[in-house]
């Protein structure tokens, strides 16, 4: 095709729209090409897990999907923000395929996968310091100052390896809740592309979770046996508190619970299938928080939404419950959801209570004591690298004072009310259902912090990421100022 210049204003539009022709062309390829390596990538693991190559698989894993993730930084940023996202979910599973494969890794390469492809998020704020001083990320800029000190702390005290591995935990997923926010030029396609990725790995995970809880494999019932993970229940199908591919149940209950506030605003079919299959597995999942963190972030939403937009929202989640109820009024599937609802009312005989009760007495003193803090590495799965026993720690009120020490923490609360205050003006003020959706999902997180942690690891991303979706959108009436180059 080819463009005459003429002396005449006729060539203009004629060039305009060549040239808009010619972008949206490439972006298609670009997205092709983009989803077409993911594609490749999952079936290059399938091939090696299916050809029992788990020791190939436990070191060209990490390599390969830092390698697709780097590529997609550069050349396709929407499908980096998707691809990193399901990295989180799946790694772990890819992990026990090759632990049943070869043997069980105290320290697995494959683990280290999330943290290989959120670096370059990292990397993208490390290059840009300045950007952190502008209003809208001030806060953020803080609470990464923090983790650094606690980095500091930690090496100090536990040694590097774990310090170092506690910090990518906490900084990683803060990072890319922040790339969200300075990723302006390109802030739609990102939020449609990682909406679209939730959905998909809620109806892939909560399947897998399902089918986990009747017909548990050889490989998940090994890893748990192995790992001496005895909150999951019995290693045996119907007597299993699924974790679908995450780690465990927590976790699992973070994705699925607040995937489903993102299904109530989202359009489509598959928003339908992701509701149906994603209720009973969160209930299943049996863990009690984050069927608090669904009500509530459900309230959230539908009080957000406005107009005939709150009606269709509820009538989809009426739709979502007829459907899924049903599958969990039978059998050992009601049985176990009944037991589990009867223990929220029974405090006194429920272990997790107790064992949460047995924590802070023994560290509400050493927490508000200890004006340096612990630092990373000194509880946690970092712990273990340090040859530390201190690896639950369900207390994310308790944590922070613990990690931080006076001054730290003050700085880290005064930060996040910041952040609070600033998606609670977005969700006032925004008529946006991915802004509403994305802020219902932070607060409601930020109440799990009596029960655990939130700010590191899977919850971590989930909290970040909601952080920066609600965040990526100029707030109306504020005016917009863009980040980009």
């Amino acid at each position: 095709m080819t463009v005459a210049f003429g002396a005449d204003a006729s060539g203009v539009p004629a060039l305009a729209a060549h040239l808009s022709f010619q972008a949206e062309r490439s972006a298609r390829r670009r997205l092709f090409w983009s989803y077409g390596g993911v594609l490749a990538f999952a079936l290059f693991t399938a091939i090696l897990i299916l050809g029992h190559a788990g020791l190939i698989l436990n070191y060209a894993f990490p390599l390969l999907a830092a390698s697709l993730a780097g590529t997609l930084f550069v050349y396709r940023r929407p499908t980096y923000f998707a691809f990193t996202w399901w990295i989180w979910l799946f790694s772990p599973e890819v992990r026990r395929f090759v632990d049943f494969q070869t043997h069980y890794h105290t320290i697995s390469p494959v683990m280290l996968s999330p943290l290989l492809v959120t670096v370059f998020a990292l990397i993208a704020v490390i290059r840009r310091p300045r950007i952190l001083l502008r209003r809208k990320l001030v806060p953020f800029g803080l609470v990464a100052l923090v983790t650094a000190y606690a980095f500091a702390v930690g090496v100090a005290i536990n040694g590097f390896v774990p310090a170092a591995f506690e910090l990518g935990n906490w900084l990683e997923p803060l990072s890319f809740g922040v790339l969200l926010i300075m990723d302006s030029n390109g802030a739609q396609n990102n939020r449609q592309a990682l909406v679209s990725a939730m959905i998909i790995g809620l109806i892939i995970v909560g399947a897998y979770g399902l089918y986990q809880f009747f017909h548990l494999p050889a490989w998940d019932a090994a890893w748990l046996t192995n790992s001496n993970l005895h909150s999951q229940g019995s290693a045996l199908a119907l007597m299993v508190r699924i974790f679908g591919p995450l780690n465990d149940s927590g976790t699992f209950g973070a994705v699925v619970a607040t995937s489903l506030a993102f299904v109530l605003v989202s359009k489509g079919y598959l928003r339908i299938a992701a509701g149906a299959i994603g209720f009973p597995a969160l209930l299943l999942a049996e863990v009690r928080q984050y069927w608090g963190v669904f009500a509530l972030s459900t309230i959230i939403v539908i009080w957000g939404l406005g107009g005939k937009a709150r009606l269709r929202t509820f009538v989809i989640a009426l739709v979502v419950a007829s459907i899924a109820i049903p599958i969990l009024s039978v059998g050992p599937v009601a049985t176990l959801v009944s037991k589990r609802f009867t223990s929220i009312t029974n405090i006194q005989s429920d272990s997790s209570s107790n064992a949460r009760k047995v924590l802070y007495a023994r560290f509400v003193v050493t927490s508000i004591t200890q004006p340096i803090g612990a630092g990373f590495g000194s509880f946690g799965g970092s712990a273990k690298l340090a040859g530390g026993d201190l690896v639950d720690f369900d207390s994310g009120i308790l944590a922070i004072p613990y990690l931080f020490g006076w001054v730290g923490s003050l700085v880290f609360v005064w930060a996040l009310g910041q952040i609070s205050v600033r998606i609670l003006t977005s969700y006032l003020r925004s008529k946006n259902p991915i802004m509403i959706a994305a802020s219902a999902v932070f607060f409601s997180m930020l109440a799990v912090l009596l029960f655990g942690q939130v700010f590191v690891g899977v919850e971590g991303m989930v909290v970040w990421t909601a952080a920066g979706l609600a965040l990526s959108m100029p707030i109306p009436g504020q005016g917009a100022r863009g980040f980009a180059k």
